[in-house]
């Protein structure tokens, strides 16, 4: 569907600050996900210190990533990401490849991704020139660091070959050829034309009241989605990688109290601002929707922490769907009531006109 919902899209500033750190909290997961089945950009140099090369996945998408989002995205979700990754799977830290992986999410995000940047066959040439560059800086980086951190246990020759070297014929393999490549495919895909995909499926809502629904942009494309579930979903997943990497970290479980203390609490914003909503009290935004839905999909995910108290998880969802039942029903008929009263008015103001 390529029509343009009829929506205002003045500066939303909690929506900007949301947007952007979703971001690069998808950033982040993906980066410690993948990390653990491929290895993150550092287990190559500390799980091995010989001389050996191998494709990088966490290089590639990272690197990738960082283009389309920019250089703020990149720094911070690299150090953040491998820091966490660190935290969850090394005896030990590195803070010298925290710093080494958030300098590359910097430098490959200054040359950051536009709309139909790549319907210009040159700029293809460009980025692998940029990438080129990139590889050569993080090469320059690493002997520096090894060299500062371990000279006099490393000759200077096993340091540029085990480490530097290493690493640029990984970036050849992984990142030069292929990021380019990529990045003209997602151009054409989704810059080739503006396009508003609004689906009911995924909005819930017509286009009349696009209002409730929050968009996702990729290149000129925008994806529109109900603004209350996708803060649902993504507030599952935070919640679940926060717990995660809780336990694998620090080897701390939620409670089943406190998880039971959750569920109580966190829906009831939401239900708040979904009910007034529904009585017609007041209007919600966007960003309300959002952070509310949040809430509850954090809920969701403490829910399965309540499994010794199940007879007390029942009942708080008997209590917020009849509650919820209450508030559909009272809402109805306000609309009716309002739609009565326009009808009751309608016939008089079509006589008036007849009469002047």
């Amino acid at each position: 569907m390529n029509e343009i919902p009829q929506n205002r899209e003045g500066k939303n500033y909690l929506r900007f600050i949301f947007l952007n750190l979703l971001i690069i909290i998808f950033i982040i997961i993906s980066y410690v996900y993948i990390s653990e089945s491929f290895g993150s950009i550092s287990s190559i140099f500390i799980n091995n210190q010989e001389f050996s090369v191998q494709f990088g996945i966490t290089l590639l998408l990272f690197t990738l990533f960082s283009i389309l989002a920019g250089p703020i995205h990149g720094v911070i979700s690299g150090f953040l990401g491998e820091l966490l990754f660190q935290l969850a799977y090394y005896n030990k830290i590195y803070f010298e490849w925290c710093f080494i992986v958030a300098i590359l999410g910097l430098l490959s995000g200054i040359y950051k991704y536009r709309p139909m940047k790549y319907f210009n066959p040159l700029n293809v040439y460009y980025t692998f020139i940029v990438l080129i560059l990139v590889s050569c800086i993080i090469f320059g980086l690493i002997v520096l660091i090894q060299f500062s951190l371990y000279s006099g246990q490393e000759s200077v020759e096993v340091i540029i070959i085990n480490y530097g070297f290493k690493f640029f014929l990984q970036s050849l393999i992984s990142i030069i050829f292929i990021v380019p490549i990529l990045l003209l495919i997602y151009d054409r895909i989704f810059s080739k034309e503006e396009k508003h995909l609004y689906y009911m499926i995924l909005t819930h809502h017509p286009v009349s009241v696009s209002d409730h629904t929050f968009y996702f942009k990729f290149g000129r494309t925008k994806i529109y989605f109900c603004s209350r579930c996708s803060g649902v979903i993504l507030g599952g997943l935070i919640s679940m990688f926060s717990t995660d990497m809780l336990y694998k970290i620090l080897q701390v479980e939620i409670s089943a109290e406190f998880s039971l203390f959750l569920c109580i609490v966190l829906p009831i914003p939401g239900l708040i601002d979904w009910g007034t909503q529904r009585l017609l009290l007041r209007k919600s935004t966007t960003s309300y929707r959002l952070f509310t839905g949040f809430f509850i999909g954090s809920a969701l995910h403490f829910m399965g922490y309540t499994y010794k108290y199940y007879y007390y998880t029942f009942l708080i969802l008997v209590i917020y769907f009849t509650i919820f039942g209450i508030l559909v029903f009272f809402g109805h008929k306000k609309e009716l009531k309002l739609l009565k009263e326009e009808m009751n008015n309608f016939p008089k103001e079509i006589e008036y006109r007849k009469d002047v």
